[in-house]
């Protein structure tokens, strides 16, 4: 069977979608995805993964228009693709996939990772078959919810953390911190980690921080001068390895952030934005209390417990026997199955 993913724009839509993929390709079945436009998306593909672009992000048009035009995409690729089956990954660019089933007779299925229920998903469920979720709790207040847990991919695999932390060029033995602000960084997030470094440095800690395009050069030099050991990048492809090496993370609440720290049991203190008007990644962050510590203002009080979970590894025990306890199986056999199940019953 063939399946359309359609959609993308964040490293929060995409992981779990090409988590799910990977699922459907092990099952014998074939997958293309239908992307946004967004530069961003590309450093997910470089793996040769079939793709082809909407054109949405790029379109000079009013995001109405070009929403039109998307649509129209979307359906004359999916007359030659003939899927079996259409998945939204949610964001703006994923409501051109009603295009598609509607003409094809073709189940729409949606996704969507965040504990708060998006407003495209929202539009878009009267006309979906199911909408496949990480949280219960999601899946409750959905139409035809069915909750799957996080989806892990290949590249999230673990791996012993002596090795991750070899293969990243970090001291095999240390403890680290990992720092990470989602696929377009943090600022905040890197300015808290610059803050903790004379902390890093007493502690004996080294630092892996992916912070985003065009963002190095500050802690760089701040890492530097304080003379903490550590790895300052862009992005990292391997997150698994990052996962893997890290003893504690400072994190967006993305949802793919959490299902990631989630599936790996990783102690964690999240910044969520502050900007989404539904709260989204507090929400997200919230859920997987007391494995995660939720800071909301970055002022002393927020850096002490920050200070505390790193000093007392009783303490990050805890939180990662909390997420352990708390993770459901992973969500990549348990997604395509459902998948699979419903393109199987398409008219």
């Amino acid at each position: 069977m063939r399946f359309l993913f359609v959609g993308g724009g964040t490293g929060g839509h995409l992981t779990p979608a090409i988590g799910l993929a990977e699922g459907l390709e092990k099952e014998g079945h074939e997958t293309m995805f239908l992307l946004s436009g967004r530069a961003v998306e590309q450093a997910y593909f470089a793996d040769g993964r079939p793709c082809s672009s909407l054109g949405f992000d790029t379109s000079r048009l009013p995001k109405a228009l070009a929403l039109v035009g998307a649509m129209r995409h979307a359906r004359h690729f999916a007359r030659d693709y003939q899927p079996d089956a259409v998945i939204a990954l949610g964001g703006a660019a994923s409501a051109a996939a009603l295009g598609i089933g509607r003409r094809r007779h073709c189940p729409l299925v949606l996704l969507e990772g965040n504990y708060v229920i998006g407003r495209s998903v929202k539009l878009m469920e009267a006309f979906a078959t199911s909408t496949l979720t990480m949280f219960q709790d999601t899946a409750n207040k959905c139409r035809r919810g069915h909750a799957m847990g996080p989806v892990s991919r290949q590249l999230l695999d673990p791996v012993p953390a002596a090795e991750a932390r070899t293969a990243l060029g970090l001291e095999a033995h240390r403890c680290t911190l990992l720092v990470m602000g989602g696929s377009q960084g943090a600022r905040d997030v890197n300015l808290v980690a610059r803050d903790l470094l004379p902390d890093l440095k007493r502690l004996g800690w080294q630092l892996l921080a992916l912070v985003g395009n065009g963002k190095t050069a500050e802690l760089e030099g701040a890492l530097q001068e304080a003379q903490v050991p550590g790895k300052i990048l862009e992005h990292c492809t391997q997150m698994g390895m990052a996962y893997s090496a890290a003893d504690f993370a400072l994190t967006r609440g993305g949802a793919s952030s959490m299902g990631e720290v989630w599936m790996h049991s990783l102690p964690s203190a999240v910044f969520p934005y502050p900007y989404h008007k539904d709260r989204q990644q507090e929400w997200n962050a919230r859920a997987l209390e007391p494995g995660v510590i939720c800071i909301n203002d970055i002022d002393p009080q927020a850096l002490s417990a920050i200070r505390n979970c790193l000093e007392d590894s009783d303490k990050r025990a805890q939180m990662a026997a909390a997420l352990a306890e708390s993770a459901p199986a992973d969500g990549r056999a348990e997604g395509a199955r459902v998948l699979a199940e419903i393109a199987a019953r398409k008219p």
